[in-house]
């Protein structure tokens, strides 16, 4: 049981860069699979794969945050699942699931690179990790061009 002072996350490597979401939208880590390309998908839309049977859109995390990544060392697939949206990200490698505490979460710290799609800074053992909000990302991703 998490008290209301901790959260859970998912953290992992993009890049060079410490980074997580919330374990609650978190439906499952996989192995890269085979990525099937869909014409005229958006730039950071990889294709899809067949999970299972269904169909869940991949998409290359470090394109959405503007991280230049070598596609060669994406090797995970972290698919979220939440406001009945489903989505597989693409990242360098899965770190696991910590516990934070509330007061291990800097909210102050402005980021002008990720705007609402950041959360915070987490602090712990030295080590400084990006805390994204998984919503804003998927609310970014499926946004209607123009709209």
């Amino acid at each position: 049981m998490v008290s209301s002072q901790e959260v859970e996350i998912l953290s992992f490597l993009l890049g060079d860069q410490s980074m997580a979401f919330d374990v609650d939208s978190v439906e499952m880590v996989i192995e890269r699979t085979e990525i099937r390309p869909v014409p005229k998908a958006k730039f950071f839309v990889e294709g899809v794969i067949n999970l299972r049977g269904r169909v869940i859109p991949v998409v290359n995390l470090g394109k959405v945050l503007g991280i230049n990544v070598e596609d060669r060392e994406l090797k995970s697939i972290i698919v979220v699942k939440t406001k009945d949206v489903e989505v597989g990200f693409l990242v360098n490698r899965v770190w696991g699931v910590m516990r934070i505490s509330e007061s291990q979460v800097d909210h102050l710290s402005v980021s002008d690179k990720f705007g609402k799609k950041f959360k915070g800074l987490i602090k712990r053992d030295g080590n400084l990790t990006v805390y994204l909000n998984i919503e804003e990302i998927i609310e970014e991703i499926t946004a209607k061009e123009g709209a």
